[in-house]
């Protein structure tokens, strides 16, 4: 695993928070249902997926999130959310290493699969499957199957300065891609600063990773946008 996220930390949420918000919402109003033992939250980044949960559901939302500069972001949050404060425990691990035994059973795991190797993988979903008591439910975002096209981050106005980011996709090896990431800020026509970070991440094809699944015993039982698997814990 071994993403720092020292770069893309300061920029994550005014670039990126609206779009995840607006997916969270709408799979949490689909696939959530009513929980009532907890919520694991695997790779919790910046915590806006963790205060939507626990907000909805009123339970202890187990965060796990190992990068300090994303960490530092979500303690900030709920910082800024005393009534949440009760219901969010934060695990500074990577999930192979939570130690959660039927401690939930909803587990969110959405921009997370991609950072870890096939063995992290495997280990990942076991440690999932573990924290879920039998029946539980896991939305988890696939990791992608093939090199994506560039994309760009939706950009963001602050004060009269311009934040912006694009993102570029390079063929790493078997099974592996490079993102590469470049973040800019510009006043009018001139470039202020510009930061760039590159994440290692790994490819699976839809049937593999399905099948990766059932090994952890976690059955996949429907899908949704984007990449999305939904599966419960035998």
């Amino acid at each position: 695993m071994g993403h720092s996220y020292a770069v893309t930390a300061e920029f994550y949420d005014l670039l990126q928070a609206d779009d995840f918000r607006r997916l969270a919402e709408r799979l949490t109003r689909r696939w959530l249902g009513t929980p009532r033992v907890g919520v694991l939250d695997v790779g919790a980044g910046t915590g806006l997926a963790t205060a939507l949960l626990a907000e909805r559901t009123g339970l202890v939302v187990h965060a796990v999130e190992p990068s300090g500069p994303m960490r530092a972001v979500l303690l900030s949050r709920l910082a800024g959310n005393p009534q949440l404060l009760n219901r969010v425990r934060v695990h500074a691990v990577g999930v192979q290493d939570v130690g959660l035994t039927a401690a939930a059973d909803f587990a969110w795991c959405v921009n997370t699969m991609a950072c870890l190797d096939p063995e992290e993988r495997a280990e990942g979903l076991a440690a999932i499957r573990a924290a879920l008591v039998p029946g539980g439910r896991l939305v988890v975002q696939r990791p992608p199957h093939r090199v994506e096209p560039p994309w760009e981050l939706p950009s963001r106005r602050l004060g009269d300065d311009l934040y912006t980011g694009q993102v570029t996709c390079a063929d790493a090896g078997p099974d592996r891609a490079t993102w590469r990431f470049t973040y800019r800020v510009t006043h009018g026509d001139q470039v202020v600063r510009e930061a760039r970070e590159s994440f290692e991440v790994h490819l699976a094809q839809p049937p593999a990773f399905a099948a990766e699944l059932r090994a952890a015993g976690l059955d996949p039982v429907g899908e949704d946008e984007p990449e999305i698997v939904i599966a419960s814990a035998r």
